[in-house]
């Protein structure tokens, strides 16, 4: 039982040398070892594997592709009003938040135009401060709580009554939609009389800090339900005295295809879009006609939009991946047991010609009054004597290992031809008429008579062809080799 449990777990190596004259039909010579790394490296695959179907579900490793279009007078982007974090506010030229109560020294507000050639529609959101609105934006940014209290955006009720704020662009500006913040200094009008003295607007203005915050989507083609992350940003610019700063923001419309594909076959497509930030603000220093203005900060989209195509790992994929890495596995595997298999293989060839020589009459100059019994790669690691007798036998072996030289040479098939010699009588002799048996005696009589007339060399065949008269017969020839 152990040894056919022994004998099955050696037909595991993949990694054995090639002999292909074993009787059992094997072409390789399978180890333990071998057997060992083969499961180490199939372990290696499964786990690699299951991996590599994690990533592909997750959308890992995607394969991306996109494209730059001209945006289309009907085509925009609608967002929740909620998502949109567009607040902004003043710090003075110490980098100190400007006192602002009742908005005595400045105010922001807030505005949504749809503009055409012939006509602008503009909608006017009050801005208030952000407070808790903005607490999540902060942390994720880092800004300092206090922060919350001195930045102002879309009111409340302008939120609730649109939920729902659509951004829409145009290349050639005929239909669009723009959102925009301005900030004015304090004026008193009929309906605002506690503005600050121009003297201390002006101490707090000059050179004072703009910053600003808005939202927009980021593109990540591994992302699990959509492409699209919603990114929060903030950004800061000096103003100055009696100088308006006008700011535009630019936002990418974008329309996403995403293919499952997960089987190689019937695949689904899901499609998604949004605004991605371009990355791009023009920050400009301009003179206003209008003095109580401060900054004006735009946010607009580019005319051109981009189309992106997303397609997902299959299992094919995944299997060619497994595949790669198996071939690399199995190169430095076999690489670093090339050495180990050869010193076993040549081990095993060893062992079994001692075995053949001793059984047989004649024996090799080199066997000759020794008592090696048997030898191991142990024994070579702790003797001299069996690195030395290894050494000799494998140049023997060497001389052996050459098919042809093993068919017309001697060792093997003088001795086992002159054993079956002895115990077959008679030989099958097929021809396309009849048997017919012939004895030894015949067979060297033929032998003689066609030596003249047949070729019969050291690179023939074993079995020659001989006719007399209508018969055919197949002659062995006796082959008489000088052992060395």
């Amino acid at each position: 039982m152990m040894m056919q449990i022994n004998k099955n777990f050696k037909k595991l190596d993949i990694f054995g040398q090639q002999i292909r004259l074993k009787a059992s039909g094997q072409s390789l010579y399978q180890t333990h070892i071998g057997a060992f790394m083969t499961l180490s490296l199939f372990s290696i695959l499964i786990y690699s594997g299951s991996l590599f179907i994690l990533e592909m579900q997750k959308g890992k490793n995607a394969n991306f592709n996109s494209q730059d279009a001209v945006i289309q007078n009907n085509e925009g982007f609608s967002f929740n009003s909620t998502e949109l974090i567009f607040s902004a506010g003043l710090l003075d030229i110490l980098g100190q938040p400007i006192p602002n109560e009742g908005n005595r020294i400045f105010k922001i507000g807030f505005y949504v135009c749809n503009k055409s050639l012939n006509e602008t529609q503009c909608i006017i959101i009050p801005g208030i401060i952000c407070g808790d609105r903005i607490r999540a934006t902060s942390k994720q940014l880092n800004i300092p709580q206090a922060y919350e209290n001195i930045t102002y955006c879309m009111s409340d009720e302008y939120i609730k009554e649109n939920p729902q704020i659509r951004i829409q662009g145009s290349n050639r500006y005929d239909n669009f939609t723009l959102l925009g913040a301005l900030i004015e200094r304090c004026s008193n009008t009929t309906e605002m009389q506690n503005c600050a003295s121009n003297e201390e607007i002006d101490k707090y203005t000059a050179n004072s800090n703009l910053y600003y915050s808005y939202s927009f989507h980021q593109f990540n083609k591994e992302s699990d339900d959509s492409p699209y992350q919603k990114t929060e940003n903030i950004d800061l610019t000096s103003l100055y005295h009696k100088v308006g700063k006008y700011i535009k923001i630019y936002f990418q419309y974008s329309q996403s295809y995403l293919e499952y594909n997960p089987f190689y076959f019937f695949p689904r497509q899901v499609y998604h879009e949004g605004v991605e930030y371009q990355k791009t603000v023009i920050d400009s220093v301009l003179y206003f006609q209008d003095s109580t203005t401060l900054a004006r900060i735009e946010v607009h989209l580019d005319a051109k939009k981009k189309v992106c195509f997303i397609t997902y790992q299959t299992l094919m994929d995944v299997v060619a991946k497994l595949g790669g890495l198996f071939t690399i596995i199995k190169a430095l595997l076999n690489f670093l047991l090339q050495p180990i298999q050869t010193i076993l293989y040549k081990l095993f060839l060893i062992r079994f010609f001692i075995n053949h020589q001793k059984k047989g009459d004649s024996k090799d100059v080199l066997l000759r009054d020794s008592k090696l019994k048997d030898i191991f790669i142990k024994n070579l690691i702790t003797s001299s004597t069996m690195r030395t007798f290894f050494y000799q036998q494998s140049k023997l072996i060497n001389k052996y290992l050459d098919v042809r030289q093993i068919l017309i040479n001697p060792i093997q098939f003088t001795q086992k031809i002159e054993d079956l010699q002895d115990s077959i009588n008679k030989i099958d002799m097929l021809s396309s008429r009849q048997i017919k048996l012939i004895s030894r005696h015949e067979v060297d009589e033929l032998l003689v008579q066609k030596n003249n007339e047949e070729f019969i060399n050291s690179y023939g065949s074993i079995n020659s062809e001989h006719k007399i008269g209508n018969q055919d017969y197949c002659v062995i020839p006796k082959l008489k080799v000088q052992m060395c």
